[in-house]
């Protein structure tokens, strides 16, 4: 009978745990997600109301120009140093402090009334905006394991496109209703603050600082134990980073990689309307329609990835990713060939290279979260975001000057040299993966 007592009382206790684990994961992707999709609409507003701003401040296009490079290489130098402390800090304690500078910064830039003000508060959006992602790395690592991390991080990852999407919609629809560009700042500012206050009420530490177990056996996950079991313990942060990250060649290939995906991904959305129109003699609605399909086809490849390579390739996220690249190189022939034939082809190209760069790049912020010390998911991401922004800094003025020096031809050439590289280091990370291990000495 005490037997019978015993198993009634532990069939219990898992039940509880199984419907607290269930309750906190869905409160963690979803507070998660909103938190980036606001910190989008923060992030891009600014763009969106940029040319109110050249026609109100007089701020210039070369000021604007210059400012958005500066943006890019402040995010990634604050996604790195964050990153590190992201690891030694619950995402929970983060996140909501973030959300509520931010909010204050974006007031700040509605309330800006000279260009020298403007731009210095958009630095420091940058600065504030870097420190978003790793703690969001973090409580995602932490979450869910790694034989379903793929698919939870699908789902997570249009968070960029949905706050992409909404940001210039809420930024024309309050200014057509007010009449005033600064509203485009101060409702995001509103916004913003309502999702600290949601951050801090539903967002989690780790699941054992809420008495649970580490996800891995919760679930049972036998890949997920693999990596906790070869993750030391007790490491000091430095230990930590340069064991398992810095040294790690893995995690180098895999940045290297992203960086290529990057340049490619910018240089599609800065430039494609810029050559369509200036070369081709399109007009600027059909030109930026392909950018519109080359967003929709990221969509597509950013959530279909992940649970791709949960369910074909068994987590492995660099198989995957080898597929996805070689989509992203027939969708870059399929312009080639069909951009003087047919918009519907050529459509349709845009599309399957979205798909092509979206995949990648989910993958490889995934992949090397995974390869790192099961702590250090914060570090590892910092890491990559503050090399893989260079890309983005890349695909400005040195493909300006690389277009004015050696022509549109000379552009396409680097780009197709780039797209080799990124293969090429897909394919060393599946050799190497299956033989390294960190030093422990």
């Amino acid at each position: 009978m005490n037997r019978n007592i015993t198993q009634n009382c532990s069939v219990k206790i898992n039940r509880k745990l199984d419907a607290d684990y269930r309750r906190y994961r869905w409160q963690i992707i979803v507070t998660t997600f909103m938190v980036y999709t606001v910190m989008y609409i923060s992030r891009k507003s600014f763009s969106a109301v940029a040319p109110m701003l050249m026609s109100d401040l007089g701020m210039t296009a070369v000021q604007f120009g210059f400012a958005s490079s500066v943006y890019y290489i402040l995010y990634g130098v604050a996604k790195f140093s964050s990153g590190l402390a992201a690891d030694r800090i619950s995402p929970r304690l983060m996140l909501a402090p973030i959300l509520i500078i931010i909010s204050v910064i974006s007031a700040g830039i509605g309330a800006s009334n000279n260009v020298t003000m403007l731009l210095t508060m958009y630095c420091l959006m940058a600065v504030v905006q870097g420190c978003g992602f790793p703690p969001i790395a973090k409580a995602l690592s932490q979450w869910y394991s790694k034989s379903e991390r793929g698919g939870w991080y699908s789902i997570w990852n249009t968070s960029h496109n949905v706050g992409g999407a909404l940001a210039p919609l809420i930024a024309s629809g309050v200014i057509a209703t007010t009449g005033d560009w600064r509203m485009a700042f101060y409702v995001p500012a509103i916004i913003t603050a309502i999702q600290a206050i949601l951050a801090a009420i539903f967002m989690k530490g780790s699941p054992e600082s809420c008495g649970l177990p580490n996800v891995g056996e919760w679930k049972n996950d036998k890949k997920q134990l693999e990596i906790n079991a070869n993750s030391e313990t007790n490491l000091s942060l430095w230990v930590m980073f340069k064991r398992y990250i810095l040294t790690n060649p893995i995690i180098w290939l895999a940045v290297g990689g992203d960086l290529c995906i990057y340049i490619i991904r910018t240089v599609t959305n800065d430039w494609v309307v810029v050559y369509f129109v200036k070369e081709l003699g399109w007009d600027l609605v059909k030109s930026n329609s392909l950018v519109s399909w080359f967003e929709i086809g990221g969509i597509l490849g950013g959530l279909s990835s992940g649970f791709i390579s949960d369910k074909l390739f068994q987590a492995d996220r660099w198989k995957t990713i080898l597929i996805y690249c070689l989509v992203l190189v027939a969708g870059m022939v399929g312009v080639v060939i069909s951009i003087n034939l047919s918009y519907f082809i050529l459509s349709l190209c845009f599309f399957v290279i979205g798909v092509g760069i979206y995949a990648p790049q989910m993958l490889f912020a995934l992949g090397i979260i995974e390869a790192a010390h099961s702590d250090g998911a914060g570090a590892a991401t910092g890491l990559k975001g503050g090399i893989t922004y260079i890309g983005a800094a890349l695909a400005g003025a040195p493909i300006a000057i690389m277009q004015t020096s050696y022509g549109w031809s000379g552009v396409f050439t680097v780009l197709s040299v780039i797209s080799f590289l990124l293969i090429a280091m897909t394919i060393a990370i599946i050799k190497i993966e299956r033989t390294y291990k960190p030093h422990t000495d």
